[in-house]
């Protein structure tokens, strides 16, 4: 080794030196403000896009005087002093942070994950990895107002004398219902290219066959400073908002140029990069940039200039130092101050939870959503500031326990940590939906678990009064408890401007079809089956008579059976999958009447939805539905009793659908409810309910620098 190669060499190891310290909390301190970053995990071996780019940031904060601190998942409800507070990952909670802290969101990728958070909003600053990323940002909140993008350590990555032949692609993409690196992997095997990977489980061969060892973040320069082109195949949320991982500045500070399935982020700042959008396409560019080794090298050199003058961590560093020294400190409206946490998060299949929490905002909150409900409560109880919870739904907690056993295990641990929440003075809110999960597989434990949320809940929100009297013939509950703020309408919610004969049209019915609905999740207890029996013995007598069925299944083989009765009878259209919410109008559009005909319920959104879409309703004699049992458009049947589901039915076709003067009156004094039953005036009085429940007024914010 030559002189100048241990000077280089010796550089390399200060500088990765320099990065263990960062991890290792040895620079927090600094004269100037102090940086806390908050990343999943500061495991420097096996590092995710978050802890890259805060460890490249962090490191250039440090060399302009400010002290960084990195915290990982695990510590992040333990706190501390700092001036600034960084979210590198959309998982954490903003009401962590210390209260006079400035709480910034660092989207720098994962747009589509950013912008499905509640609790955006109570960020102080969002700053988005790309400029198309932050106008997705900013219709989620007016403080996505700036762009910091990640960059590449110029000191780390550094080119290497001597010739460049080798194609690497360093690590692989693992998405939610994608194939790993499908492009690359239907790359034909006579190309030329190492993936530097870890294998896992449901990788193909194609991409087993260019498996190499897998390199640590660290060590990547000792790959890229060599290669001629460096492979990346982003992921889809990339691609569509632009966002360039690091890797891609990384690879030309080190001299490799990188081939990308996309030009949108490349463009966007400015980079001419060679792309592909198929496997023959990535094959014929990798080969036409091997035949012209020199010629790729000096562009990748060129490209190099670009990302030294405008794309290291130096300049994000100057960015970021700028923008917490000038605009963050001029914000004159900050954001909301409490936090209200809610479990289960079940608004990808119901919108009812963002309807409740919609008027947080007045009262100066905003929701946060719980993924584990246990280590929340646990790590609450040993935070500053406990908070409070809205438990809504307890499937979760118990229903997946493999047997008593395991569910008494799960009772325990539910329980201990509910009581450190709140001995610590956390508050809990139980919003009653049902007694038990609908398909409870341990009642015994079920009943536990909702007597418990019942003693210890400062407040229990019931759904309908009701809702309350079924519950209390089941549980003990204090009447000094319950709150009563009614399930809404979904008005204003979904796409309403289709008309009656295009829905129908849509899917193939005439004027003269009778059309029923069923609408909603399909599981055993809302009682798919006998509807089906129900109907085609009505079918039999009237060949007007029509079905529509569709919703998400539960996966049972009971399920499995029911979409095969559905896809085998003409009289019936069926879609065994979530609806999308453009698409509801067209189904409801279609339909004369709607059919709940579940065995129980003691809430039902999909009444509320109906309605919405002002539709005379059959439904069960039972919960909540009994407060309507008068209306005109509402017929109920003895939930327990299929001979009066069936003449139920028969009668409500009769009256609501076939006399035309009774159906417009229904379809009337349905929307009529639907109307007077409006999402804001929910959600207003839930947000005077919770008020007094969410803590202290908001603490005084202290200047930095």
């Amino acid at each position: 080794m030559t002189t100048g190669d241990a000077d280089e060499q010796s550089a390399l190891d200060r500088r990765r030196a320099g990065y263990r310290q960062l991890v290792d909390g040895e620079l927090a301190s600094g004269d100037g403000d102090r940086y806390t970053f908050l990343v999943r995990s500061v495991d420097l071996r096996n590092p995710g896009a978050d802890l890259v780019a805060a460890a490249g940031l962090g490191l250039a904060l440090v060399e302009r005087g400010h002290g960084v601190r990195l915290v990982p998942q695990h510590r992040w409800h333990l706190g501390g002093s700092t001036d600034v507070w960084v979210a590198a990952t959309p998982e954490v909670d903003p009401s962590l942070a210390p209260a006079d802290a400035w709480k910034v969101a660092w989207a720098h990728d994962n747009i589509d994950e950013w912008a499905a958070l509640d609790h955006l909003v109570a960020f102080d600053r969002v700053l988005c990895g790309s400029e198309i990323g932050r106008v997705t940002l900013l219709r989620r909140t007016p403080r996505a107002t700036d762009v910091l993008r990640t960059g590449a350590d110029a000191e780390l990555f550094v080119p290497a004398a001597g010739p460049r032949e080798e194609v690497v692609s360093i690590g692989v993409h693992v998405d939610r219902g994608r194939s790993i690196e499908p492009l690359i992997t239907d790359l034909a095997l006579e190309v030329p290219l190492a993936v530097h990977a870890e294998p896992v489980r449901n990788m193909r061969g194609g991409l087993l066959g260019r498996l190499e060892a897998p390199v640590a973040w660290l060590r990547a320069p000792e790959v890229l400073s060599t290669a001629l082109l460096s492979v990346s195949e982003m992921p889809e949320s990339a691609v569509g908002h632009g966002t360039l991982s690091a890797l891609v500045y990384e690879g030309l500070a080190s001299g490799a140029l990188p081939v990308l399935n996309s030009r949108l982020g490349a463009v966007e700042v400015g980079l001419d990069l060679p792309t592909y959008t198929t496997s023959e396409e990535l094959g014929e560019v990798i080969t036409a940039l091997r035949a012209d080794s020199e010629g790729t090298a000096a562009r990748a050199a060129a490209l190099r200039e670009d990302v030294l003058a405008a794309h290291t961590w130096d300049h994000r560093a100057a960015q970021l130092d700028g923008l917490v020294r000038g605009r963050l400190r001029a914000e004159q409206v900050p954001p909301p101050a409490k936090a209200l946490h809610y479990f289960p998060d079940y608004n990808r299949a119901n919108p009812y939870q963002g309807m409740l929490f919609a008027g947080l905002d007045s009262v100066d909150a905003y929701p946060v959503a719980v993924t584990d409900v246990i280590s929340h409560l646990e790590n609450r109880a040993v935070s500053a500031v406990p908070g409070t919870i809205n438990i809504h739904w307890t499937t979760p907690i118990l229903q997946y326990a493999a047997g008593p056993y395991r569910a008494a295990i799960e009772l325990d641990r539910f329980s201990a940590a509910l009581h450190k929440f709140r001995a610590a003075g956390g508050r809990l809110v139980w919003t009653l939906h049902n007694v038990l999960p609908h398909e409870a597989k341990h009642v015994w434990a079920e009943t536990q678990l909702a007597q418990l949320l019942a003693d210890r809940a400062d407040t229990i929100h019931a759904l309908a009064e009701i809702t309350a009297r079924q519950a209390s013939e089941v549980l003990r509950l204090d009447p000094r408890k319950v709150v009563v703020i009614e399930h809404s309408s979904y008005l204003g919610r979904y796409p309403q401007w289709i008309s009656r004969e295009a829905a129908r049209a849509q899917l193939g019915f005439g004027p003269d079809d009778k059309v029923l609905v069923a609408l909603g999740g399909i599981r055993p207890y809302k009682g798919l089956g006998r509807l089906l029996d129900v109907f085609h013995e009505l079918a039999d007598d009237d060949p007007t008579l029509q079905l529509l069925v569709a919703g998400k299944p539960a996966q049972t083989q009971e399920t499995a059976g029911l979409k095969r009765r559905c896809e085998q009878s003409p009289r019936v259209i069926s879609e065994f999958s979530h609806v999308p919410d453009d698409q509801l109008q067209v189904w409801f559009g279609a339909a004369d009447l709607a059919v709940l005909p579940y065995s129980r319920i003691l809430n039902s959104g999909v009444f509320w939805l109906a309605q919405t879409f002002g539709l005379p309703i059959v439904g069960p004699r039972t919960g909540a539905l009994l407060d309507l049992a008068d209306e005109p458009h509402v017929r109920l049947f003895n939930p327990r009793d299929d001979r009066s589901l069936k003449e139920t039915l028969r009668a409500a076709v009769h009256d609501l659908v076939e006399d035309e003067d009774n159906a417009a009156t229904a379809r009337a004094a349905s929307l009529a409810t639907a109307r007077s039953r409006p999402p804001q005036q929910m959600a207003d009085d839930f947000a005077t309910f919770i008020e007094p429940l969410l803590g202290s007024e908001r603490a005084p914010r202290r200047a930095t620098g």
